[in-house]
């Protein structure tokens, strides 16, 4: 064989492998692809409510627009996790609490009033987070401790949809 026909040879099997490699990539082979997160149908307006140490969904309106998402560039280490029957996570959805005083030593005093600015250790505020029909439980985090957990039944029901 001539040195041009071992090049074009070598040219062709390093095509075909990075063919083959972004085929499984991209999560299109069948095996060994990624599990699907299901779509999310709108999303649910929630009310939590709480303090640093134990989070609620004390109410829940579901919207049929499509949730709008995570604001770009924003992050938190309190999130909520949207998690499946089998544990797979759906969606964690961070959650902006910067307003609330959530110091350990501020947990149970009464708020303060700072000029315009009410501070207060009681966390009551709402989040929009997606909705999925798979969605067994709603789990508070606070970095990677769990602060509370709502199972998804009961936030179907709070939104009407449940029984």
């Amino acid at each position: 064989m001539q040195v041009s026909q071992l090049l074009g040879a070598g040219v062709a099997f390093a095509a075909l492998g990075l063919y083959i490699s972004a085929d499984r990539g991209s999560g299109t082979s069948a095996a060994g692809a990624p599990p699907e997160v299901p779509e999310a149908v709108g999303h649910y307006a929630l009310v939590v409510e709480g303090d640093r140490d134990q989070l609620n969904i004390t109410a829940a309106v579901a919207k049929a627009d499509p949730w709008a998402g995570v604001p770009k560039g924003f992050a938190s280490n309190w999130s909520l996790s949207i998690r499946d029957a089998k544990g797979a996570e759906l969606a964690n959805v961070p959650l902006d609490l910067s307003k609330f005083d959530l110091s350990p030593q501020a947990k149970g005093q009464p708020r303060t009033a700072e000029g315009c600015i009410v501070v207060d250790s009681h966390v009551a505020m709402l989040t929009n987070v997606p909705a999925f029909a798979d969605a067994t439980s709603y789990t508070f985090l606070r970095d990677r401790t769990v602060v509370g957990t709502v199972d998804g039944a009961t936030v179907q029901k709070l939104a009407g949809g449940g029984r």
